[in-house]
């Protein structure tokens, strides 16, 4: 999904800063201080590919208020959007989807079962982003105009998959004609709530409200959106502090001293976000078990979690994110140096060889601020952590896929492309010959075994997938592969007039419904 798994890099040059900082100033100066329906929602990514059926990256904060899915996952439910009902048969192998009557596109095409088939099999044929997930997709019927049948050649969870937030939007036949690089340059034509009026690569984004969109309006929803891009975490908050700004993601370090403002809310909402290293378990010494054990011991979870995040994560409790079906309870680690000792001990590595390297990128001052607190942790064992940070994500990736040059801890943020413990199971821990995500070059048979029976069993018995992914994520644990140290919030302070934040964030989704808030 992903620019070092979607998280995009934020280093900019001074100046590219100043002239994006002061772009979107006079988007926002040019607006009345009277228009309440003109809402400044402050990027902390710079965008760059705005086609759905490609992206598996940041850009689905905007492209999710844009287009839509057939089905929404909320607190545990599969719940109807585009699509009113379905129905599983063939052992899970064939869907059949009644779609919603009276939708449009933006550009005023009604949707039907003819452009839901041509959606999903150019997302399928493309083959880009999230493309994998319908590779299995042998055809989609249109029996009629408000029916789609997708046929599969194995089971699967389809309405799972179809709930999620990459590869899953509907797009307007007229867009797909247009080709992939034009929707890649910042034109869309979906059914969502808003149209993309204006993109500016790494710089601006404006939304503006679709008069015909199917969920209607209501009395204080936004009419248009400016989205410009803020590199600086610091000009973010001055934004927001001088009203200036209506919504910005902002570090939990800032939750306080923004919240103790008249003019100021902050939401502290969970998400499927998770942050962990990925232990190397086939480089020395972390190929030993109870070395890698030791070091779980050195982690602080709870400084980090404290000073670091300053509340705006939690602790694991499995591989998974906790809010996750399907996630097992572990004590993922405990900070007890003088057991981390007695593990290094028993390991039978020479003390000589205590030394290690941890690769990590720039994408968040959090990870940062964790490693070299690790460092310190460890040292005062004896045991030495070299930190290899890279400011450039592919550069990162490129180092941590090669067995030369991966470090011993590599980093990783991860949320999942739909609702299934497999986004992490399967997609980091499964054996690869040339690892993608499996950083911690873990292979192991069994694992495989349960997760890909986890996941078949996802389209007919979740119960049973469930307990499947239970089982695999034990292996994990009992391997020691990873050290799992947040499941990471999503914090953005806004002005105090704006209702429905809460509504707003569904932890299935890395966007922010534009659509749910009210001023």
């Amino acid at each position: 999904m992903k620019m070092y798994r979607r998280e995009v890099i934020i280093a900019a040059l001074a100046s590219s800063v100043a002239s994006v900082a002061l772009s979107w100033r006079i988007a926002a100066m040019a607006q009345s201080s009277e228009d309440k329906k003109t809402l400044t929602w402050v990027s902390f990514i710079s965008y760059r590919n705005m086609n759905p059926a490609s992206n598996y990256d940041s850009e689905v904060y905007v492209l999710g208020n844009v287009y839509e899915t057939l089905f929404v996952y909320k607190d545990g439910k599969i719940l109807p959007k585009l699509a009113t009902s379905w129905e599983r048969s063939d052992g899970g192998k064939t869907w059949a989807v009644r779609l919603r009557d009276g939708v449009k596109f933006h550009d005023g095409s009604a949707l039907n079962s003819a452009a839901v088939k041509k959606s999903f099999e150019y997302v399928r044929d493309l083959g880009k982003g999230a493309g994998f997930l319908y590779a299995g997709l042998e055809n989609v019927e249109t029996p009629d105009d408000h029916t789609a049948v997708f046929r599969f050649k194995d089971p699967i969870a389809f309405d799972l998959v179809a709930a999620g937030q990459y590869g899953a939007f509907v797009i307007a036949p007229a867009a797909i004609d247009k080709g992939d690089e034009w929707l890649t340059q910042g034109n869309a034509i979906g059914t969502g709530p808003y149209k993309l009026a204006e993109f500016q690569q790494g710089k601006l984004v404006v939304l503006e409200k679709f008069d015909d969109y199917w969920g209607g309006w209501q009395s204080g929803q936004f009419e248009r959106v400016v989205h410009p891009y803020v590199a600086e975490v610091a000009t973010r908050v001055q934004m927001i502090r001088s009203g200036e700004a209506d919504v910005s993601r902002v570090p939990g370090s800032q939750m306080e001293s923004l919240d103790a403002l008249s003019n100021v809310s902050v939401t502290n909402a969970p998400g499927w976000r998770t942050q962990l290293y990925m232990i190397n378990v086939q480089k020395y010494p972390t190929d030993n078990l109870k070395f890698r054990q030791a070091l779980l011991h050195l982690w602080d979870f709870d400084s980090v979690l404290k000073n670091i995040f300053h509340g705006a994560a939690t602790k694991p409790v499995a591989p998974i994110a906790s809010t996750m079906w399907g996630h097992g309870t572990y004590d993922v680690g405990t900070f007890d140096p003088d057991k981390a000792l007695a593990l290094l001990e028993e390991s039978g590595i020479p003390k000589k060889d205590w030394n290690i390297k941890a690769l990590y990128s720039a994408s968040n001052q959090e990870q940062i601020d964790a490693i070299e607190l690790f460092q310190a942790s460890a040292a005062a064992i004896g045991v030495e952590v070299e930190l290899d940070l890279e400011q450039v994500s592919s550069t990162f990736l490129s180092k941590a896929r090669s067995p030369e040059t991966s470090g011993h801890l590599n980093v990783m943020v991860w949320w999942p492309a739909y609702p299934t413990p497999s986004d992490w199971m399967v997609t980091m821990f499964h054996t690869e010959k040339k690892p993608a995500w499996n950083l911690s070059y873990y292979y192991d048979e069994e694992f495989d075994r349960l997760a890909d029976q986890a996941f078949k069993l996802e389209g007919v018995d979740m119960d049973a997938a469930a307990k499947a992914y239970i089982a695999a994520q034990d292996r994990l644990m009992q391997n020691a592969v990873a050290i799992f140290y947040a499941d990471v919030n999503r914090v953005d302070a806004y002005s105090s007039d704006i209702k429905g934040m809460e509504e707003a964030n569904n932890p299935a989704y890395e966007w922010l419904s534009i659509y749910n808030l009210r001023r």
